[in-house]
């Protein structure tokens, strides 16, 4: 084989490794958290498998250069593909800010970041996406508006607050801007509903007294709920956290970096959840939050704000749960191959020149 021939093999094959088989190479290395099947078989319960994910920020047409966006965002796709072939989970929750520039886009640029989004993170039939509202994508409290909200519920669920229940476990989505309590027209409507689920809840832990029809027939049975939402509960800091993966730990501030104290307490209060998760910092944390339960919080899914991003890997029950962080491709190792491939190609045409020249000198020296 020519060399030249050659030098294009490996450097065609080490685009196919970074660009197509690095990730499923990286998540092989993850499986699905097991429970314990014999709580499952006598309490008659079903296993339900979901991956979750957080602050995909897909950038929009204002800030960030097209190739980051570009290279940044195929391999958000590559690797979420590659999770859904490797894992083949039974739903899929995206904790907020699927878009950097939720907040300033226009009509137009709005559709084509949904477009985008559905094409890079599109999921098997049958498996659906479940997404929280986050501040990137209708703005923090002071900015939030009904402009934004609806044109966010139209292509995604509720922007609000809401109950999905799935094989007997109660995921409550939660819209964390909506949480201030100050007597705003959507803090006013996130309380009433959280109120709201909290009475139905309330009635399937009470089945021989619920008159809530709609209860009955949707959520059917009690279980403790999971509290799905983009700001973490209230906390100091990554300090607290029993696990984290932050580069520095920052104090954070009530109502942008965290929910507020009175907003922990009241969800606390009215759901009872059994774990929490959210998403926001960035960064993963485990913690045991102020009312007292697990809270993971879920790294962001994209190079652009975490060189070594993760997510989540969550099998649950209606009486139990089990977490793993699955550690996707390292934005370094990919760089580190590119680099390592074109030094030493780089040097193997350079020896091959100078080898040629030497040649022909020695053969006009001969003659």
């Amino acid at each position: 084989m020519h060399w030249r021939t050659k030098i294009g093999c490996i450097a065609l094959l080490t685009f196919l490794y970074c660009e197509f088989l690095a990730d499923f190479i990286q998540l092989s290395f993850c499986n699905w958290p097991k429970l314990s099947h014999k709580i499952i078989k006598n309490r008659n319960e079903e296993e339900l498998r979901a991956v979750i994910v957080a602050d995909t920020h897909l950038l929009g047409p204002i800030r960030g250069h097209w190739l980051d966006r570009l290279y940044r965002e195929w391999h958000m796709h590559r690797s979420f593909q590659a999770a859904m072939r490797l894992f083949q989970p039974d739903v899929v929750f995206v904790l907020g800010d699927l878009f950097d520039e939720g907040d300033f886009v226009n009509n137009s640029d709005f559709e084509h970041y949904v477009q985008r989004f559905h094409r890079l993170f599109s999921t098997p039939a049958g498996v659906p996406i479940i997404s929280a509202v986050g501040n990137h994508d209708i703005g923090f409290h002071y900015k939030m508006g009904g402009y934004f909200i609806k044109r966010f519920s139209k292509h995604f669920n509720s922007s609000g607050v809401e109950m999905y229940t799935i094989k007997g476990n109660h995921f409550v989505m939660i819209n964390s801007m909506a949480m201030l309590n100050d007597g705003c027209s959507f803090c006013n409507t996130a309380l009433r509903d959280l109120n709201k689920i909290s009475a139905q809840l309330t009635c399937l832990k009470n089945r021989e007294t619920c008159t809530d029809i709609h209860a009955l027939k949707v959520h059917k049975t009690y279980s403790r709920p999971i509290l799905m939402q983009h700001f973490p509960t209230y906390r100091k800091s990554d300090a607290v956290c029993r696990e984290h993966d932050a580069p520095n730990i920052e104090l954070f501030r009530e109502n942008w970096e965290v929910l507020s104290k009175e907003s922990t307490d009241l969800i606390g209060r009215l759901l009872l959840p059994r774990v929490a998760f959210a998403g926001h910092s960035h960064h993963y944390c485990f913690s045991i939050n102020r009312f007292g339960v697990e809270e993971y919080t879920v790294a962001s899914f994209s190079w652009r704000n975490k060189v070594e991003p993760s997510f989540l890997m969550a099998s649950f029950s209606a009486s139990t749960y089990s977490v793993l962080k699955c550690n996707m491709l390292p934005q370094q190792h990919v760089y580190n191959i590119y680099m390592a491939t074109a030094t030493l190609l780089l040097g193997a045409i350079i020896w091959k020149l100078c080898k040629k020249i030497l040649v022909k000198r020695i053969k006009k020296g001969i003659t």
